[in-house]
């Protein structure tokens, strides 16, 4: 009984206490980021004064290689694999997100209300795409529409609405245009209007008839022009608006009042970002040590203990 008693506190306490090969991988090292353990990329969060010393991503690499406990990933880092999330190195650890300030070289901050040509990426769905702007890699979330899901699930017109923007944005000619009170969203991407050409992508999304909602951050210069057009749709039966189509009648509750502006985002819709951010940052922790399964070795381990001092008693 001594023996199994000593082995069960071995497990409770490994369990309880590990060792750096199972620590929390969305922990922060030292320079304020850390990997992502479905892949190995290195996420650089809240980069530390020590991390903006590198001054580009083949010297972080080396204080990564230094200061990283994660064995594993810094075996299988290239610079390929480093995310900055949006910051710019050789500066301060402020973010790009929080600080507007125009910098003197190419990979500069972003400023509100200017205009950016921009390289597509990669298409994610409907409202949502990465482009390359000033050197610098960015998640964009559409200004003011919310289209039908097509990624973490398929929600009717998903699909069309992801086809429709993919195929636009591929002929080119892009340019983003900053708008508003802030330049990113809580999931930190990019808020932007879209123009392909002298076309305002939302718009043309709009007319289409797949705009379910609006994704409302505060007052923008183009919310007239999407209203009218999904009016437009509407009258038209376009897309999702059609006389068959399993959301007309959701849509059309939902923009009975399209003349007040929602103060917060509906509940789906929350629930539809949430879930487009668990591609980027929710997925970072999916395979973190969980708390019940200490919780219930606990439990055990007590209970084990109990009945073991009873007997010798």
């Amino acid at each position: 009984m001594k023996k199994f008693v000593s082995a069960l506190a071995i497990i409770v306490s490994t369990a309880i206490f590990p060792g750096n090969s199972f620590a929390h991988p969305g922990a922060l090292d030292k320079l304020g980021g850390h990997f992502r353990k479905s892949d190995c990329t290195y996420l650089l969060h809240e980069p530390t004064p020590i991390a903006m010393q590198a001054k580009d991503k083949a010297a972080l690499a080396q204080l990564i290689k230094k200061y990283n406990s994660n064995s594993e990933c810094v075996r299988q880092l290239t610079l390929d694999k480093i995310d900055l999330q949006g910051h710019t190195l050789g500066g301060t650890s402020s973010s790009a997100a929080s600080s507007p300030k125009q910098s003197t070289n190419q990979s500069s901050s972003l400023q509100l209300g200017q205009k950016y040509p921009a390289k597509l990426v990669t298409c994610i769905d409907g409202d949502t795409a990465r482009f390359m702007v000033n050197g610098r890699e960015y998640t964009t979330r559409f200004l003011f529409i919310d289209t039908p899901e097509s990624t973490i699930q398929v929600e009717p017109y998903g699909k069309e609405a992801s086809r429709f923007t993919c195929s636009r944005l591929s002929h080119g000619d892009i340019t983003l245009e900053t708008d508003g009170s802030t330049l990113f969203d809580k999931y930190r991407r990019l808020l932007a209007w879209v123009w392909v050409g002298d076309k305002l992508l939302q718009e043309e999304i709009a007319k289409a008839g797949l705009v379910e909602d609006f994704y409302d951050y505060g007052d923008y210069k183009y919310e007239d022009r999407i209203r009218k057009a999904m009016d437009e749709a509407k009258q038209a039966g376009a897309g999702m608006y059609g006389a068959s189509s399993p959301k007309m009648h959701s849509a059309d509750q939902q923009t009975k009042s399209e003349g007040q502006k929602p103060d917060i985002p509906s509940p789906d819709n929350e629930q539809k970002n949430q879930q487009a951010d668990q591609e980027t940052t929710a997925k970072e922790t999916s395979d973190s040590n969980t708390e019940l399964p200490v919780f219930y070795l606990l439990v055990f381990a007590f209970i084990v203990a109990f009945f073991y001092f009873l007997s010798r008693k």
